[in-house]
C-alpha cells in the first residue's frame, strides 16, 4: 500500500471513530434530555432542594391572673439575594445609597461605605445569601421593612428574613424549675414545659430552601410553604405575687442559715391549686439558684411531721384521746436495743396534746408501739388510706413513689421509728397533702397546676378539682388533730410564730437525714414546717423544708422553716380581704380595744363611721392609741415630746 493511501486510509478511520463517538454523545444527550430529563430533574431537585422545618411559634404559659410565666420571643436573621432577577441595575442604583445610609445610622457596625463596597462585592460575585444582621428585633425588622427598595417586598428587593424562636421568663427564677424547659432537641424534658410540651409545642410548617454554595440553603418561593401553627397556651395555678413571697422569704432563710437547700409550697386546701412553688439549692458561687424541684422530686425522712399520721391512726382506732396521759421517762426509752431520745428531757406524766404540742419522740413511739406492735399491718393499711404509699399524681412528671416498705422487712425496731418519721421517705409535697386533709375537714384534694389550656380565648381543656379520699379519719379525729396542730403554735415548738391577728396551726420538724453517702453521724439536719391558715376557717396550707442548715447558726424547724412560713402567711393576710371575717357595724363593749394605733384623723373617721363614741378629740399628737374604756373609746398619745414612743406594743 503506498503511503498516501495509508494516510488516507488512518484520516477516514479516525474521522469516522470522531464521527461514531459524537454521534454516541448526541445519542446520550438526546436520551438524557428527551427520556431521562424527568428522572434527572427531579434527581438534582431532591439534591439541591429539600423541604425545611419551620419551628412553630410556642405557646404562652401564664399565672392564674393572666400574667406571663412563660413566653416565646422571635429574633430575626437579615439577608439579600444579590442575584434576584427583579434587583435590577436601574432599581440597585436608585435605592443603594439610602440603603447603605440607613444601614450605617441603624444597624451600626460599619461605615455607608464599607456597606456599600460590600453590597457592590456580593451583588458582582452573585451572592444568593449576603448576610445583613443576626438577632433583629421584631420593632426592628418592622423598621427595616419600611426603607427603600424593601418596601418593595421581598421579590422585588431580594430582601430574606429568618425567624428564630426564642423562649424567655419575663419574671427571671421566679418558679423557674417548675415552669421547665426543653432542652436536647426534645432529649430532656422539665416542668410544666416537659409535661405540656405536646400542647405548647404546635405544629411544624415546611419552607422549600435549595443548597446555593458551601452547605447553604436559601429559601425559595414562599407560596409553596406550608405554615406552621402556633402551640396553645396554657395557664396555671400559680401566683406571681405569692411566688415572689415565697421565694424571697425562702432565700433569706438559706442565706441566713447557710443551708444547702430549701423548698416552699403554698396549696389551697379547698381545691388542691398550688399557689406559689419555690426550689433553691445552692451553686457552685455559693448563690442560690433553682436547680432542682426539691418540692415534688425529692424523697427525705420527714421526721416529725410524721407524727401527723400516728396520731391520726391512735385517735381514729381510740386507742388513746387527747387527754391520754404518758409517761415521758425524762426524755428517754428502749426499744430492743435501741434508744428513743427526745431533743429536750419532759419528765413524768403528760398528756397526749402536750405530748403532740412538744414534738416528744418517746410519747409518740411508745403509744404508737403499744397498740400496733401485734398487728403492724394495722398500721401500714392506715398509711395506706392517708395516701402516703403512693404519689399525688399531681400534673408534673418526676415524682417518686413515696418509699414506705411493706411490713415483712421491718425489723423489731421499725414501728416505733417509722412513728416519727424514720425509716419513710417522702416528698414535701406529699406531707403538705396530709395537713391539708386534716384542715379541709378530712377531705384530701389532688395538687394541681394547670387550671386551663387555651387556643387564643378558646378553652380546649380544663382541669378541676379533684378529691383523692372523701374523709381520711373520723370528723371526731379532725376536731382533735386540728385543736393539737394549733396547739403546736399557740404554746409549743412553733409558738415563735403565733400571730395576734389570725390563727395558725401546724407542725415542725428537726431531723436528721441519711441517703447516698450521707449517714446519720454525719449530723446533717432537715429543717420542716408545715401547715395552714387562718385556722379557724383555712383556706391555705404551705410547708417549708430547709436541708442542711448550718448547726453553729441554727437548725431547728421553729426556728429555721417556721418564720418563713410566717412571711407567707402574713403577705397573703394582708392582701387578701376575702381571708378577713366582716367587721359589724356595732361592736361589743367587751372588746379590749377598737383600733390599735394610728393616725388621730383618719381614726376619728373610722370612729364615725363605725357610730363610735369618741370622747377625747382634742389631744394634738398626730399619731394615737385607742382603748375601750367605759363603752367608749379614749385616745392617748404615742409619743413624748422628744419623738419617743411611749406605749411599747402589747
Amino acid at each position: 500500500m503506498n503511503p498516501k493511501s495509508d494516510i488516507l486510509w488512518r484520516i477516514y478511520f479516525s474521522f469516522g471513530l470522531v464521527m461514531i463517538f459524537g454521534m454516541a454523545i448526541l445519542g446520550k444527550a438526546a436520551k438524557t434530555q428527551f427520556v431521562e430529563g424527568d428522572y434527572w430533574i427531579k434527581m438534582a431537585e431532591k439534591l439541591t432542594i429539600k423541604d425545611l422545618e419551620i419551628e412553630a411559634e410556642r405557646g404562652n404559659i401564664y399565672d392564674i391572673k393572666g400574667r406571663m410565666l412563660a413566653t416565646t420571643i422571635p429574633t430575626f436573621e437579615l439577608r439579600m439575594d444579590l442575584k434576584s432577577e427583579a434587583l435590577t441595575d436601574e432599581r440597585w442604583e436608585e435605592n443603594i445609597d439610602s440603603i447603605c445610609l440607613l444601614f450605617e445610622a441603624h444597624l451600626g457596625e460599619q461605615s455607608r461605605n464599607q456597606w456599600r463596597q460590600d453590597l457592590d462585592r456580593g451583588r458582582k460575585t452573585g451572592e444568593r445569601y449576603f448576610l445583613i444582621k443576626r438577632k433583629v428585633s421584631f420593632p426592628e425588622l418592622q423598621m427595616v421593612q419600611s426603607w427603600p427598595l424593601f418596601r418593595q417586598g421581598r421579590f422585588k428587593s431580594g430582601l430574606q428574613v429568618i425567624q428564630h424562636n426564642n423562649r424567655r421568663m419575663p419574671f427571671g427564677m421566679l418558679a423557674q424549675r417548675t415552669i421547665g424547659y426543653i432542652r436536647d432537641s426534645g432529649k430532656i424534658k422539665v416542668g410544666i414545659e416537659g409535661r405540656f410540651d405536646k400542647e405548647l409545642a404546635g405544629v411544624r410548617g415546611l419552607k422549600k430552601v435549595q443548597k446555593i454554595a458551601n452547605g447553604v440553603y436559601m429559601p425559595m418561593d414562599e407560596d409553596n410553604d406550608l405554615g406552621a401553627k402556633p402551640g396553645l397556651d396554657v395557664y396555671t395555678t400559680i401566683d406571681v405575687n405569692l411566688q415572689d413571697v415565697a421565694e424571697n422569704s425562702l432565700m433569706r432563710s438559706l442565706k441566713t442559715y447557710r443551708a444547702d437547700h430549701g423548698c416552699a409550697i403554698l396549696m389551697n386546701i379547698k381545691t388542691g391549686e398550688i399557689k406559689a412553688i419555690a426550689n433553691l439549692g445552692k451553686n457552685s458561687d455559693s448563690g442560690y439558684v433553682e436547680n432542682f424541684n426539691y418540692a415534688i422530686g425529692e424523697l427525705n425522712e420527714p421526721g416529725s411531721v410524721f407524727k401527723l399520721a400516728s396520731m391520726i391512726a391512735i385517735l381514729d382506732n381510740n386507742y388513746a384521746d387527747e387527754n391520754t396521759k404518758v409517761d415521758l421517762e425524762n426524755g428517754q426509752t428502749r426499744f430492743y436495743n435501741r434508744t428513743m431520745e427526745d431533743a429536750h428531757a419532759h419528765p413524768g406524766l403528760h398528756s397526749l396534746k402536750e405530748i403532740f404540742e412538744v414534738s416528744s419522740n418517746v410519747g409518740i413511739s411508745k403509744l404508737v408501739n403499744k397498740h400496733f406492735k401485734e398487728d403492724k399491718g394495722k398500721f401500714y393499711k392506715m398509711l395506706e388510706s392517708l395516701h402516703l404509699t403512693q404519689t399525688t399524681g399531681i400534673d408534673l412528671e418526676g415524682e417518686p413513689k413515696p418509699d414506705i416498705a411493706p411490713t415483712k422487712s421491718w425489723s423489731g425496731v421499725s414501728l416505733p421509728w417509722i412513728s416519727i418519721g424514720y425509716e419513710v421517705r417522702l416528698t414535701p409535697l406529699q406531707i403538705l397533702n396530709l395537713y391539708a386533709a386534716v384542715a379541709n375537714n378530712g377531705v384530701q384534694m389532688k395538687p394541681y397546676l394547670i387550671r386551663e389550656v387555651r387556643e387564643n380565648d378558646q378553652v380546649i381543656k380544663q382541669f378541676k378539682p379533684e378529691i383523692l379520699e372523701r374523709r381520711i379519719c373520723s370528723e371526731q379525729t379532725v376536731v382533735k388533730l386540728r385543736a393539737m396542730l394549733e396547739g403546736v403554735v399557740d404554746s409549743g415548738t412553733a409558738s415563735d410564730i403565733r400571730s395576734l391577728d389570725y390563727k395558725i396551726a401546724g407542725k415542725t420538724g428537726t431531723n436528721l437525714i441519711s441517703g447516698g453517702s450521707r449517714k446519720y453521724s454525719d449530723k446533717i439536719y432537715q429543717a420542716t414546717f408545715v401547715g395552714y391558715f387562718p385556722s379557724n376557717d383555712p383556706i391555705y396550707a404551705c410547708i417549708v423544708v430547709v436541708n442542711n442548715p448550718d448547726t453553729k447558726v441554727g437548725y431547728y424547724g421553729g426556728k429555721v422553716a417556721a418564720p418563713v412560713f410566717r412571711d407567707i402567711a402574713d403577705r397573703i393576710y394582708s392582701t387578701e380581704i376575702a381571708i378577713h371575717h366582716s367587721m359589724d357595724k356595732k361592736l361589743s363593749a367587751k372588746s379590749e380595744r377598737a383600733v390599735m394605733k394610728g393616725n388621730r384623723a383618719d381614726l376619728s373617721l373610722i370612729y364615725k363611721q363605725l357610730n363610735l363614741n369618741n370622747t377625747q378629740k382634742d389631744i394634738a399628737s398626730e399619731w394615737v392609741e385607742s382603748m375601750w374604756r367605759d363603752s367608749s373609746v379614749k385616745q392617748q398619745s404615742l409619743y413624748r415630746e422628744r419623738g419617743k414612743c411611749l406605749l411599747s406594743p402589747k
